[in-house]
């Protein structure tokens, strides 16, 4: 997830330094917190135990503007960004639905923005001088570190742990991918109890929680839905999503190699026990119909999934184990256009494209309030992946046929491009490419070809061929002369000289 993050203008490269040993254990659960088991003797355990501490030091100082200033906290973006969009949300009139989302807004900010305030206030007084004590305890070799998990294994997770008397700190090796991961959790917050009012009818409010569930929440051992977001937008979403109580609290620091992020932990206190895990939550949105379906797919792509407006697409990403708990909603997502466009193995990704990405972004927003929400919400500034969608769902939608003809009953594209026309048509699956190329040259069109390009199978008519065909050169010049005067109208004039010349 990327969260509101504070983004040193020039940051110069920090070399890694020798650490001193100190004193490296196994950890044992004692509590909420680890303590020394067996000693460390492998020389192999402690050379990947200071890989990560190094790590740990050098992005604490590349990030010290706001780790280790006198003055500046990782909290000064947010307190920031967060006072400015309430100053830029009107505070609703009225009992209506929309009046009444206005104001709860509001008042969740003022919350929010208390919250951040008190952590500020703490990271000076407390936190960042044990930060810089910790930092210091590791160059001279005086601090504890307490690891977990397979440190021989890349294919497995590996994590040192480092604790202050207010600071839990996980420095956190990525099973196959190698990849880094630092959290820091402040202890010795208080959070707040939040009330937010019921919104939307049961049926909707039930599909937007699920959707969070699937993706970013979770169940508590206690039986409460929860949620760690590093995303100001995704507290107001699920805050609306679970009305009644919820205790909303700063968690922590997520301390990456771009910027510090800051970790919110949501608690639906009313709704304890309503579901069980996510195994039931997936159970449940396969019942969901198809009116409330939509309310649950647009949380499932803001946690798992990506808005391309450029490519005019919309993506699902799921890991095997997340595929699982698809189960049969794979279909429907497969009726609303989606296709699996990849899979590694570990990862499946499922896209839909052009039109139908647009109908669908259409169709996600189409309750007047959900919209309203959203679209509040893409004021925030890391709610990129909110505005990408309100953007997908205002394009044109082209005219089915505008670009493309009929051949022996197969539908063609007429591509222009580098001075060229080709009629093409193109095939994720060899077996139906070769049928295609088969059918077209046993109508007579013996110089039709077949090539792949990048992960596609296309069968294509070049121009030089489509020019010996009468009634194809016919049929491709009607298209040319609907594309160029398209083109005119939308005020595209290199676009429009293109498609002339040929």
């Amino acid at each position: 997830m990327s969260g509101e993050m504070w983004m040193e203008e020039s940051v110069e490269e920090v070399k890694t330094r020798p650490v001193g040993l100190g004193r490296i254990c196994w950890g044992v659960k004692r509590g909420k917190r680890l303590v020394c088991g067996d000693e460390v003797n492998d020389s192999r355990v402690i050379e990947e135990t200071m890989k990560l501490v190094n790590e740990f030091i050098n992005r604490v100082e590349k990030h010290g503007t706001v780790l280790l200033s006198g003055s500046m906290t990782p909290f000064d973006y947010a307190v920031i960004a967060l006072g400015n969009w309430l100053n830029g949300i009107a505070v609703g009139n009225g009992d209506d639905a929309i009046a009444m989302l206005r104001n709860s807004e509001h008042e969740v900010g003022k919350k929010m923005l208390k919250l951040l305030n008190q952590a500020r206030e703490k990271w000076l007084k407390t936190y960042k001088p044990e930060l810089e004590e910790l930092i210091e305890k590791l160059r001279k070799g005086r601090a504890r570190i307490i690891i977990t998990g397979e440190p021989l294994n890349k294919d497995k997770s590996f994590m040192a742990h480092l604790y202050t008397e207010n600071l839990a700190i996980e420095i956190a090796r990525v099973a196959k991918s190698g990849n880094i991961t630092i959290n820091i959790s402040l202890t010795g917050l208080r959070g707040l109890h939040i009330v937010t009012p019921k919104l939307l009818n049961d049926e909707k409010l039930r599909a937007m929680q699920y959707g969070l569930l699937i993706t970013d929440g979770s169940i508590h051992e206690y039986g409460y839905p929860v949620m760690d977001t590093t995303q100001l937008w995704q507290v107001f979403a699920w805050l609306i999503a679970w009305p009644g109580k919820n205790h909303v609290h700063v968690q922590g620091l997520g301390v990456n190699d771009s910027g510090v992020s800051i970790t919110w932990r949501s608690s639906a206190i009313d709704h304890k026990d309503e579901l069980k895990s996510k195994a039931v939550v997936a159970r449940e949105a396969s019942k969901l119909s198809n009116e409330e379906f939509p309310a649950f797919l647009l949380y499932a792509i803001f946690g798992d999934g990506d808005v391309n407006i450029r490519k005019r697409k919309v993506e699902l990403v799921m890991g095997k184990s997340k595929l699982k708990l698809w189960g049969s909603m794979i279909s429907r997502l497969e009726n609303l256009g989606f296709r699996m466009d990849y899979d590694n193995g570990y990862v499946v990704t499922y896209t839909v494209k052009y039109s139908k990405a647009i109908g669908l972004a259409r169709k996600l927003l189409s309750d007047y309030l959900i919209k309203a929400l959203i679209e509040d919400l893409s004021s925030l500034p890391d709610a990129e992946k909110l505005r990408r969608l309100s953007a997908l769902a205002s394009m044109e939608v082209k005219p089915r046929g505008i670009s493309s003809i009929e051949v022996a009953n197969i539908k063609m594209s007429v591509i222009v491009q580098n001075g060229s026309v080709e009629l093409r048509v193109r095939r994720k699956d060899y077996g139906d490419a070769v049928r295609i190329l088969e059918t077209l040259r046993n109508a007579g069109y013996e110089r039709v070809e077949l090539s792949k390009r990048s992960n596609m199978y296309v069968v294509y008519i070049s121009m030089d061929v489509i020019k010996k065909y009468p009634e194809l050169t016919a049929k491709v010049c009607e298209v040319l002369r609907r594309m160029h005067e398209e083109a005119k109208n939308k005020g595209k004039e290199k676009r429009a000289r293109s498609i002339a010349r040929q």
